[in-house]
């Protein structure tokens, strides 16, 4: 199974019910498969016996009357040993998938646990930078010392918890995701996307946009981030693809003014005016 060392990811995975039940299950497993005691395969302890026949034989010249007696009892007591040892190990990958397929299939929740995690980080750091000052740098703190030393102190185990945070965000969303989807979220992350929203990354400082990119974050990066309030856990690939298509979309403008109609226009034939009488109209000759 897919194990980490990570203690935040760790965390998320515990607070699923379904998934710390089958982790259990999994771990209960591996602890029977590893107490189970040493043995030999049948073949092996049908050798055994052979073997011990034979140098009886060439030691004494007689063939062990309880040959067959001690071959059938060493052949059953292995053929169990071996049932139950292959019996544990396939409960060991049975158990070890199933927890797997479990914790994938409560991935959301266990990003939303993250996404939470994240919210209390942001805003202790939020607090803690308050009482910074001027400070940014560890020397500065402790020359400021007192309010600002310990804020500087506190918000260095916040930045190991973000750290953390952001590893199991990726974690899980790899583990979830197929080939193509990872190779997209490395291109992603490589631009620095899927740690803030609502936020055009044009928008995001240098150094905190190459903290985000690299991953390598700094003090200055998370106070930053605690004060935006734009940062986030995406609790999918969709959401995380949503986030990155609304924070790429491109501006526009309007260079042609207001529109205009170019419709047909009709204009409709006016009526001939009536000929001018000239005095020299004359009566038609039917008779010509």
């Amino acid at each position: 199974m897919r194990t980490s060392t990570n203690p935040e990811l760790t965390a998320a995975w515990a607070t699923v019910p379904d998934v710390a039940k089958a982790q259990g299950r999994h771990a209960e497993a591996v602890r029977l498969r590893r107490a189970f005691p040493s043995g030999v395969a049948p073949a092996q302890a049908l050798t055994a016996v052979q073997d011990t026949a034979i140098a009886t034989l060439t030691a004494t010249g007689k063939w062990p009357a309880n040959f067959a007696k001690d071959a059938a009892k060493a052949h059953a007591e292995a053929v169990v040993w071996e049932a139950e040892v292959v019996a544990l190990r396939r409960a060991e990958d049975v158990l070890k998938y199933a927890a797997e397929d479990t914790r994938d299939s409560m991935a959301p929740d266990v990003l939303a646990h993250l996404g939470s995690r994240l919210d209390e980080i942001l805003t202790a750091a939020k607090d803690a930078s308050t009482a910074l000052g001027d400070v940014t740098t560890a020397d500065e703190a402790i020359d400021a010392g007192g309010d600002a030393l310990n804020a500087w102190r506190r918000l260095t185990t916040l930045l190991g918890d973000l750290r953390n945070v952001r590893a199991a965000q990726w974690d899980v969303l790899r583990g979830v995701s197929g080939d193509d989807e990872r190779a997209q979220m490395r291109t992603w992350i490589a631009q620095g996307h899927g740690e803030v929203r609502g936020i055009r990354l044009d928008d995001v400082p240098a150094h905190v946009r190459d903290a985000m990119r690299t991953q390598t974050y700094s003090i200055a990066q998370l106070v930053w981030v605690a004060h935006s309030e734009a940062g986030y856990v995406p609790t999918s690939f969709d959401e995380l693809r949503a986030t990155v298509e609304a924070a790429t979309e491109p501006v526009t403008y309007d260079d042609l003014g207001p529109l205009r109609d170019y419709s047909p226009r009709i204009t409709p034939i006016p009526t001939p005016p009536a000929p001018a009488l000239t005095g020299a109209e004359r009566t038609p000759e039917l008779r010509y």
